[in-house]
């Protein structure tokens, strides 16, 4: 990765963001450039390889180090070649994207915040960081730096799909699915993307849509996640053949016919659900307390079994 030494340039169902660490930190203001960017203890495995000369000379150890895997030592570098110019915004940036890939969101939000210190404007920086105050429930803090992402780079796609997450949530599924496509555009590839069109469709009413867009989604483009949402989407609809087998493709068999039975309760359909929780009890190899007390509640209710085939596959269902 080469660098310029200046500037280097809700509910029924889930949706999906792409950020790779979570935890709930405070937006934390590191006194210098690199000293709260890098694990301090870890120098001295490094100690006989400094000083560095140059900038040149630490960004090669740093991509070097990062191809092997050797992330430490990489984040050690490419702090090394910060301290040359504390205001490349750019590497700062990559510094922050390698600690969320590791999972340290704190040692990510420093390096984005130090970024956007150095420059408010830049995109990269602001998607990242709204991401993280995604995750930590910070939602005025996320949508007004998502917002400013894509108003400075109309090409941050995940910032797209972030602001139809909220969208969804706020009941503009008009809005979300602006969102969700152009993000698609940008990154055709993004099946998460294509999950939450999916969901969003859901929730407007396009019954049909969501379904062929999670299977898509889920079948076409192996995002597992989308199974348990198409479901859902079954299952609310009274299609519990389809639903446990979809279930099944993420979970065990017991458990799809807990998660259906369930589904059929709440849609008011006793018997099926009395049928569908029997067998989660029945398919289980240890005890099933939930499943039991809610076959407990439908006795009391009087409710018994109706005959219901589950189909093998879910090519076997008459409206596909």
């Amino acid at each position: 990765m080469t660098f310029n030494r200046s500037r280097i340039t809700l509910p029924l169902l889930c949706l999906f963001v792409t950020l790779s660490g979570c935890a709930s930190t405070p937006e934390v203001q590191p006194a210098t450039a690199g000293d709260d960017l890098r694990n301090k203890n870890m120098d001295v495995l490094f100690a006989t390889e400094f000083p560095v000369a140059s900038v040149d000379e630490a960004l090669s150890i740093a991509a070097r180090s990062q191809a092997a895997g050797d992330i430490d030592k990489a984040i050690f570098f490419y702090v090394r070649a910060l301290q040359f110019d504390e205001s490349n915004v750019k590497l700062l940036t990559h510094i922050g994207d390698i600690h969320m890939h590791r999972g340290d969101s704190t040692m990510a939000r420093r390096a984005f915040s130090q970024a956007l210190r150095h420059d408010p404007g830049f995109s990269p920086a602001l998607e990242a960081l709204g991401l993280i105050d995604m995750t930590e429930g910070r939602d005025e803090d996320a949508i007004a730096r998502l917002s400013q992402a894509i108003a400075a780079d109309q090409d941050r796609w995940r910032a797209h799909n972030a602001l139809g997450v909220y969208a969804d949530k706020d009941g503009d599924h008009d809005k979300a699915l602006s969102h969700y496509r152009t993000a698609l555009n940008i990154n055709p590839d993004a099946a998460h993307v294509l999950a939450n069109v999916g969901y969003s469709r859901f929730l407007a009413g396009d019954v049909e849509g969501a379904i062929a867009d999670l299977r898509d989604a889920a079948d076409e483009r192996g995002f597992d996640a989308a199974w348990g949402n198409l479901a859902r989407v079954y299952a609310s609809q009274g299609f519990y053949e389809d639903a446990v087998v979809a279930f099944s493709r993420v979970m065990s068999d017991a458990n799809a016919y807990s998660a259906t039975g369930k589904i059929a309760m709440e849609n008011g359909d006793l018997h099926q659900a009395f049928y569908l929780l029997s067998e989660a009890v029945g398919r289980s190899s240890v005890y099933f307390p939930e499943a039991e007390e809610s076959l407990r509640k439908l006795r009391a209710q009087g409710v018994t079994a109706a005959p219901i085939h589950i189909a093998a596959r879910l090519g076997n269902s008459p409206h596909e």
